[in-house]
């Protein structure tokens, strides 16, 4: 845990304005890309467990052995868990990628005034930290 913390702002002058700028959008689009990936894979896995408890019936129907038709079953029940799991991780990556345009547009809301008035400014600006009383 410790490390982590102290590599908070390692990045120096990439973490300037437009750099987090682009860092909250590429947030935002993994986060995106996560929730289509795992929408994909639950529906994936939906037709798997319909397949497979399809697959238990048709066998039950033709008195294959139980053993056989609780595995096949429990394959299905298997695919139906992750799922669960899927619709789980999409929440989250919603979550993520509301969290993370929230943010953008919080930081642009914030800083981007400052930061527009700098750039116009042909005066060269003090680097951060240089007015900050020890």
């Amino acid at each position: 845990m410790g490390q982590s913390t102290s590599l908070v702002g390692a990045d120096g002058a990439a973490n300037g304005y437009i750099a987090l700028i682009a860092k909250f959008t590429a947030l935002q689009n993994a986060a995106g890309g996560l929730l289509e990936e795992a929408e994909l894979v639950a529906q994936r896995m939906r037709r798997n467990a319909d397949a497979a408890t399809a697959v238990a019936d048709l066998s039950a129907a033709a008195h294959v052995d139980g053993v056989h038709v609780a595995a096949i079953a429990n394959v299905g029940q298997e695919f139906a868990a992750v799922v669960g799991g899927c619709k789980r991780m999409m929440s989250v990556a919603d979550t993520m990628h509301t969290a993370a345009g929230h943010l953008k547009h919080e930081h642009q809301a914030e800083y981007g005034p400052i930061h527009a008035a700098v750039t116009a400014s042909r005066a060269r600006q003090a680097k951060p930290g240089f007015y900050r009383q020890s």
